[in-house]
């Protein structure tokens, strides 16, 4: 069993490795190192004009360090046929888990040192808290995290029972007290400990910890597609009623090229996650620029390589031979996907001027700026696109 998990691990790494080299290419780590020192500069900033010992920096502080604490879930790698095969190696689970306990705790470490070194100006300087009481609040919450890992281990066993939540609450209270009485502080770590230790493994439930895997699993592959396509996604398609407002209420105003777009747009996961990202970021790039012009060249190019990626959109039914077989006219095809994706693409360009109200000093020239984003957007959806579909059908001609 121990070798068995060795080779799936590789395997996990080697998979995830390839992954991340498509995400983290050169012009993303690019921009991230520049968001990163706009926000390291940002910061530098605003610790010289913070005043010292605030009552409520402590609270925030433990808060801060307790985030990275909620990333990493345990690694368990089964697979489904694990519960035919591996069923009568109970006794040796414990054996398969040990390797990919630790490798568990690789990225919750990794977030709690990065975190950790960000914020010790802002413990040591602002807080006022000593080296050794930080360090040992780091140390505490890294141990914490440990203990949460086993917590979850004996969750995938038939008879236990405890609240991973009320776990995390309790590690959160943890954070808070170190940074307001230490010796306090460790006591309350050392019952939350006592808690985690609790209990013992009985009759390993390989359904349970299937399942709880396939929803790990899944979740990585969803970050990694917001990025890149994965293969190994499964991705799940249904209706998410509290969108249907953006549907039109008569039938009257549809026709059935624009009911399915309007619903793959809403419904399929990879195009609406990929218009609530890149509206995410046009708020950030803009909240960090600070400046009506730079906020309107990006986010003017948000929207454009939007309506690049939801261009896609067209080829979805591709795959259906039914709708292959159909006298479609490829113009009203294409009407009708314009009139969608420039609902689409207008509508993310109201959200992303709701940001710029928010996050953008209020002048005067702030909403002539909005008003030529807007037509930036209108000049997009209704000249550019129906050119670059009109040439990508010529071209297949």
């Amino acid at each position: 069993m121990h070798e068995l998990a060795i080779r799936r691990l590789r395997a996990n790494v080697k998979q995830s490795l390839h992954y991340l080299s498509l995400i983290f290419n050169d012009f993303f780590v690019l921009a991230l190192i520049f968001l990163f020192g706009a926000l390291m500069f940002w910061y530098a900033k605003a610790l010289k004009t913070m005043p010292v010992g605030q009552n409520f920096y402590r609270p925030v502080l433990g808060l801060l360090l307790w985030l990275p604490f909620l990333v990493g879930h345990l690694v368990t790698l089964l697979e489904p046929a694990d519960e035919q095969f591996l069923l009568t190696q109970d006794q040796h689970v414990r054996s398969y888990l040990t390797p990919l306990l630790a490798y568990s705790m690789v990225l919750p470490t990794i977030m709690l040192v990065g975190m950790g070194a960000i914020l010790a100006p802002f413990a040591l300087l602002k807080v006022k808290l000593s080296l050794a009481n930080y360090l040992g609040l780091v140390a505490s919450l890294w141990v914490l995290k440990i203990f949460q890992l086993s917590l979850q281990n004996k969750h995938l066993y038939f008879g236990w029972h405890f609240s991973l939540w009320g776990y995390n609450l309790l590690t959160l209270g943890v954070a808070v007290l170190l940074t307001y009485n230490y010796s306090l502080g460790l006591c309350y770590f050392a019952v939350v400990l006592a808690l985690g230790s609790s209990g013992s493994q009985r009759v390993f439930n390989w359904a349970e910890a299937i399942k709880t895997e396939n929803k790990r699993k899944q979740g990585v592959y969803a970050f990694y597609s917001l990025f890149t396509d994965v293969d190994e996604r499964q991705v799940v398609i249904k209706r998410r009623k509290w969108l249907d407002f953006l549907l039109p209420k008569r039938l009257g105003w549809e026709t059935p090229q624009t009911f399915l777009y309007r619903r793959t747009l809403l419904r399929n996961p990879e195009y609406l996650n990929l218009l609530v990202r890149m509206t995410a970021f046009a708020w950030l790039i803009s909240w960090l620029v600070q400046d009506y012009r730079w906020a309107l060249g990006l986010s003017a190019l948000v929207v454009l390589l939007t309506l690049y990626q939801l261009q896609g959109l067209e080829h979805v039914f591709d795959y259906h031979l039914m709708y292959r077989v159909m006298p479609i006219d490829p113009a009203w095809q294409r009407r009708s996907l314009i009139r969608v994706l420039s609902l689409a693409l207008e509508l993310q360009t109201l959200l992303i001027i709701v940001g710029w109200a928010i996050v953008l000093p209020k002048q005067t020239m702030l909403w002539l700026y909005m008003i030529f984003l807007l037509a930036i957007t209108i000049f997009l959806v209704r000249i550019y696109l129906p050119l670059s579909l009109g040439s990508k059908h010529e071209t297949k001609k």
